[in-house]
């Protein structure tokens, strides 16, 4: 019974000082991240990463890019993620030898100030308005959304349209109308570990380094991912999804501004593409067990049921969500390039092609 006790204390002290190692490691992570929030932002603004503009109580990264003289004044609206100017940066090349392209970073996006106030859209879209004002940047602006941007360009549009010249919408994000919006979970725990430090000394072990970055780019990347996720801003914008997918849906006024959406996820209208996109994708398998649960045949019937099934979605999502906003938001057509949601990154020439398509009957009118 002596060395039970003996042997359970000796754990005891084992745990002891495990958990008095572990405070202290949190509390060295958590002065580590104080001290380099600074660094990193003067590493950022150095290195042209982060160029900061007045927005009313904060400052937004306005980041220029391109030929300021040049045709157009592209407005980058990213969606609900960090880095859009590393990972649209071969997409973004195609533009900005005739045009400026301007990366617009929203509250507590990659270097921008934080703030606790609620991320409406009405927020947001003003302090892009701001921001923009005091960077100098000459209206009117061509608005350029992904995913979730589009519900803050799709109010901007409605609101404000002699400040748009034209709105290229880059599979975004549906504004619908939702009867009893609510409001989502707050912080999770990347927002925590963020805060904490881990993300400044542990990031690659959960995001790998992109071989096609500088060192500097990289370190950008590193420093705007990390910053993003540990902000208040970022995890509001998270809550109140709802009420912008709302708001944004009651702004919608027709205008005369040309629009266009390219449509990636539900621009599918052919088995054949349906098909080519199960074969692209690497995870096959995985989308034909997805969309097969209910089929009893052979597998060479099974995947064709798949695409069949995957493609009947795609339709039935043009016909409830896709057609009813564009026909609301109105002048704006619609154009197909079936695949990812991020395809910009993977067929950036081809997504570019479609685009400058577009801007060239900018030009012509």
């Amino acid at each position: 019974m002596k060395i039970v006790k003996e042997f359970l204390k000796g754990i005891a002290k084992v745990l002891v000082v495990l958990l008095i190692l572990l405070i202290l490691l949190a509390v060295g992570l958590f002065i580590y991240h104080r001290i380099m929030i600074s660094k990193n932002r003067d590493f950022l603004q150095e290195k042209g990463f982060c160029e900061l503009a007045y927005a009313g109580d904060y400052s937004l990264n306005v980041q220029k890019t391109g030929n300021v003289d040049g045709k157009h004044h592209i407005i980058v609206l990213s969606g609900a993620g960090p880095c859009y100017r590393f990972s649209m940066k071969e997409f973004a090349e195609n533009f900005q030898g005739d045009n400026e392209v301007i990366f617009l970073s929203r509250p507590g996006y990659d270097g921008s100030d934080d703030t606790k106030y609620a991320m409406t859209v009405e927020r947001v879209v003003e302090n892009y308005r701001t921001a923009l004002e005091n960077a100098g940047v000459e209206k009117p602006y061509v608005l350029m959304p992904h995913s979730l941007g589009s519900l803050y360009a799709s109010y901007w549009v409605s609101k404000y349209s002699d400040e748009i010249e034209a709105l290229v919408n880059l599979d975004g994000t549906y504004p619908a109308p939702i009867t009893d919006p609510k409001l989502h979970g707050g912080k999770n725990m990347f927002y925590y570990l963020a805060n904490l430090g881990v993300g400044d000394v542990a990031f690659h072990l959960f995001v790998p380094k992109d071989p096609n970055l500088s060192a500097d780019e990289q370190r950008a990347y590193d420093i705007m991912y990390v910053s993003t996720l540990a902000s208040d801003a970022f995890c509001s914008e998270g809550e109140n999804i709802d009420v912008n997918i709302n708001a944004a849906w009651e702004s919608l006024t027709p205008n005369d501004v040309p629009k266009m959406y390219l449509s990636f996820r539900d621009g599918f209208r052919t088995v054949e593409e349906v098909q080519e996109y199960f074969e692209e994708s690497g995870h096959k398998e995985d989308f034909i067990a997805e969309n097969s649960e209910d089929f009893t045949g052979s597998e060479t019937e099974r995947e064709a049921y798949a695409c069949r099934k995957y493609l009947d979605k795609i339709t039935n999502n043009r016909s409830k969500e896709l057609e009813p906003f564009v026909e609301r938001l109105g002048n704006c057509e619609i154009r197909y390039l079936p695949g990812s949601h991020f395809l910009y990154e993977n067929k950036p020439k081809e997504c570019a092609e479609i685009v400058q398509d577009f801007l060239n009957s900018l030009d012509s009118n």
